[in-house]
C-alpha cells in the first residue's frame, strides 16, 4: 500500500500540469474550509437549512450542527477526488486525469457558490 502511494505521488510530480491543477483544487478546498471556520458560529438559535415552496412554512430550521456537514463534504471531496485523480492517471493516462482534475476545480467553485448562499441565508436569523 505504501509502495503504491509513493509510486502515484512520483508519477504526479513528473506530470507538472496535472500537479498544478490538483494543487489548485486542493487550495480551493482549503480556502472553503477556512471560510467555513470563519463563518459558522455555534449558537442556540436555529438556522435556516431548507427552503421549499410546498407546505405552510417556506423556510425550515435546524440546529447549527447542520452547517458542519458542508465542511465534512469538502474534506471528503478533497481526499476522494485527489485519490481518484491519481488512480485515473495511473489507469487511463494524462488526458483523462487532467479532465478529471478540472472537474474537481469546477466542483469546488459550485460548492463555494452553493455554500455561500446557504450560509448567507443561515446568518439572517
Amino acid at each position: 500500500m505504501k509502495h503504491r502511494i509513493t509510486d502515484s505521488l512520483k508519477t504526479l510530480t513528473m506530470d507538472r500540469p496535472l500537479a498544478i491543477v490538483l494543487g489548485l483544487f486542493l487550495f480551493g478546498c482549503l480556502a472553503l474550509l477556512i471560510y467555513f471556520t470563519l463563518t459558522i458560529r455555534p449558537s442556540e438559535l436555529q438556522v435556516v437549512n431548507h427552503y421549499t415552496s410546498f407546505g405552510t412554512t417556506n423556510f425550515y430550521r435546524d440546529r447549527w450542527h447542520y452547517l458542519i456537514g458542508f465542511a465534512a463534504f469538502v474534506i471528503v471531496m478533497a481526499f476522494a477526488h485527489g485519490a481518484l485523480t491519481l488512480r485515473v492517471l495511473a489507469q487511463k493516462g494524462h488526458d483523462l486525469a487532467m479532465a478529471f482534475a478540472w472537474l474537481g476545480v469546477v466542483l469546488v467553485v459550485i460548492t463555494a457558490m452553493i455554500s455561500y448562499q446557504v450560509l448567507s441565508i443561515a446568518s439572517l436569523t
